[in-house]
């Protein structure tokens, strides 16, 4: 089992500068990557490569051990991605837009309904399981994206932010879900702003700076540095790589 190899990746918009340098990086089977940088440091521009919703200019992405580029749709059937935002069908309600991803994902009909039932009772959505989305929250919104991005049991997930809008106990179902799929041999990519949610659940820390990765932490360092809200400080305190390596030292 593979999870995701990224090797000399860079991406640029247009003919701008690059938002990704020659960046590289493995995200193991087993282990939640958390991805940490300031805004526009390029974790999103990533996670959508990742997604292969972006083409690199240079570099390769593996997904489960598939070229993104090479063969996207094989790739896209290892890959759970939620993006930063959730992107569904408005007028469609919960349950119909867990059944069009199942279509999309090519999960038999007699095993997405009882999946649906399960992820929808499980964040708290069931009762609400027919009402169009356009009417629901944005914490809601956030629920049904994760619940689609888990319905055909990719072994790995990519989320952007994920924990924006849910509520306290829907966080809590995520962070035990993540973990038990981790556990289980999944590999987890994980952006966040709230440095406790790093704290709590993952296995690694990339720190990612002016489009490079400049530091890849494990969960015992970071705790020496202080926590992710430390190490966090000192991203945004840096002037360029160097320095964030000059103060962590």
């Amino acid at each position: 089992m593979s999870g995701v190899e990224l090797s000399g990746l860079s991406f640029r918009h247009g003919r701008g500068p690059d938002v990704l340098d020659q960046l590289s990086l493995e995200a193991r089977p087993g282990e939640v990557l958390g991805v940490l940088g300031v805004n526009g440091a390029g974790k999103t521009t990533l996670f959508r490569l990742i997604a292969g919703l972006l083409k690199p200019r240079v570099g390769q992405v593996r997904v489960g051990g598939v070229d993104v580029v090479a063969n996207r749709s094989e790739a896209s059937r290892r890959l759970g991605f939620v993006p930063d935002e959730p992107l569904l069908y408005p007028r469609l309600s919960a349950l119909e837009n867990l059944n069009q991803f199942a279509v999309l994902w090519g999960v038999p009909a007699a095993e997405a309904r009882p999946r649906a039932e399960a992820l929808l009772r499980e964040t708290g959505l069931w009762e609400e399981r027919n009402a169009w989305v356009e009417g629901y929250s944005r914490g809601m919104r956030q629920k049904v994206a994760i619940c689609c991005a888990l319905l055909h049991r990719p072994s790995v997930l990519v989320l952007d932010e994920p924990f924006n809008g849910l509520d306290m106990g829907a966080a809590l179902w995520l962070r035990e879900l993540l973990r038990a799929r981790a556990s289980a041999g999944d590999c987890i990519l994980l952006s966040q702003h709230q440095p406790e949610v790093f704290d709590a659940l993952v296995d690694r820390l990339a720190v990612l700076h002016q489009g490079r990765v400049v530091e890849l932490l494990d969960r015992a360092e970071v705790a020496r540095r202080g926590g992710t809200g430390e190490v966090f400080q000192r991203v945004r305190g840096a002037e360029g790589p160097h320095a964030v390596r000059d103060e962590s030292a």
